[in-house]
């Protein structure tokens, strides 16, 4: 390139770039208040927006961490819920599994450590306690055993057996011999002895059982065989 061109050329370029700058320089001078204007809007609308969240931030942490106000119930709402429960824990107690067990074994282990101190052969006897509590003859209860033992069971099974047993007597008596002029059925001890023996060998026992209960008579206190056969038994039933 020759060097008028390139004066050419360099003469334009710096033209050009002053014309650019005095249109920049323009264009800042006319819209610099408006700008400032907007500017200062944002600035504002930004202090009140944060503003707006500091307040929001602050009551969100107060309502976090206010304390809460617990109401009291009364006292008589209280005393009625204090009874309900104690009412359903005694029946829980009554009527539970656990508590049936429980009063079971307590009321058990009371009347054992009582039998215990009434027992002669144990070792937790206590005798005064035993002869304060002690029947006598014509008390209720004297010469049997105690109602609800296994004593009590057998003797009840015995008693039946001897009844029975007093009234089978009672039906041979009366197959034996005819009633008297009086009513009555009288045999001789060696006849029933002689007869009865063949169905039961407890013959003397029967006939004093059913003396004492008052179904048939006969003098003496024990009768023997041999000796006693002219004995008169009376029957009276």
């Amino acid at each position: 390139m020759s060097p008028t061109r390139r004066r050419k050329c360099s003469n334009l370029v710096s033209e050009l770039t002053q014309g650019w700058k005095d249109m920049e320089k323009e264009n800042h001078k006319t819209p610099s208040n408006s700008m400032d204007t907007e500017d200062s809007g944002f600035l504002e609308r930004d202090e009140k927006k944060q503003e707006e969240r500091e307040k929001s931030e602050k009551q969100e942490v107060t309502e976090e961490y206010s304390p809460v106000r617990i109401k009291r119930p009364s006292t008589t709402l209280v005393n009625k819920d204090v009874d309900e429960a104690k009412k359903i824990n005694l029946l829980a107690k009554k009527h539970g599994p656990v508590g049936n067990l429980k009063s079971r074994w307590q009321n058990w282990a009371e009347q054992h450590t009582v039998t215990q101190k009434l027992n002669p052969f144990s070792e937790n006897f206590d005798y005064s306690m035993s002869m304060a509590t002690r029947l006598h003859k014509g008390d209720e209860g004297y010469g049997r055993p105690k109602e609800g033992t296994k004593t009590a069971e057998r003797a009840k099974r015995a008693e039946a057996h001897i009844h029975r047993e007093i009234s089978d007597m009672c039906f041979i008596i009366r197959t034996m011999e005819d009633p008297g002029p009086d009513g009555k059925i009288r045999v001789n001890f060696g006849q029933l002895f002689d007869r009865y023996v063949r169905i039961s060998d407890k013959v003397v026992g029967i006939l004093m059982r059913a003396r004492k209960h008052g179904k048939l008579h006969f003098e003496g206190e024990m009768l023997w065989q041999g000796r006693d056969d002219h004995v008169v038994i009376t029957l009276l039933e």
